[in-house]
């Protein structure tokens, strides 16, 4: 299997997956293939694939491809995950989260999604996140973990970034606002 980067002059980053079975060689066409990573199910039928549209970053977003017979079956889980985490702090100006793959609950079935408040520092709490278990029959959100219960659960899972996301912001948000995100009015003369 392997990802290419295309030449394309667009504002995404497209890429081609490609993944060769013993009956032939599948392709697939991805809008998101800056500092692509893969996660392949236990059973080898499904992997999952996260990477950036934007930049090293973010934003990052991941669809589930299933291997069918003659083709490549892709979900993308990055609008379903997105409505479910919708916007949890103020920003200086609107942001999407970081959607990423991390790891396979049930092989081909059910995998752990994150998704993080982009690191930039016009976002209050920026660097936080929730983890999302998808069934990938509908696909579905069937339990949704905190950052604290997700590094208490699966933190060997965890990258250096969601393990360094500062917990005390999830304990006392306030602590993690930016003063441009909450001014207050001026006062009359």
């Amino acid at each position: 299997m392997y990802i290419k980067a295309q030449d394309d002059e667009s504002e995404f980053h497209p890429a081609l997956v490609s993944v060769k079975t013993p009956e032939r060689k599948l392709v697939s066409k991805i809008q998101f293939g800056l500092d692509t990573e893969v996660l392949w199910s236990p059973d080898s039928k499904a992997f999952a694939v996260t990477g950036s549209i934007e930049g090293a970053n973010g934003l990052y977003e991941t669809a589930v491809f299933f291997l069918r017979k003659n083709r490549l079956e892709s979900v993308s889980l990055t609008p379903l995950v997105t409505q479910a985490f919708g916007h949890p702090v103020k920003c200086g100006w609107p942001e999407l989260p970081n959607v990423a793959a991390l790891k396979w609950l049930v092989p081909s079935q059910q995998v752990l999604v994150t998704a993080e408040i982009i690191h930039h520092s016009n976002c209050d709490s920026f660097g936080t996140f929730k983890a999302y278990a998808v069934d990938l029959t509908g696909p579905r959100i069937i339990k949704i973990y905190d950052q604290l219960s997700t590094k208490k659960r699966f933190g060997s899972d965890l990258g250096c970034e969601l393990l360094q996301a500062d917990d005390k912001c999830i304990q006392d948000p306030v602590s993690c606002y930016l003063p441009g995100n909450h001014s207050r009015p001026s006062s009359p003369p």
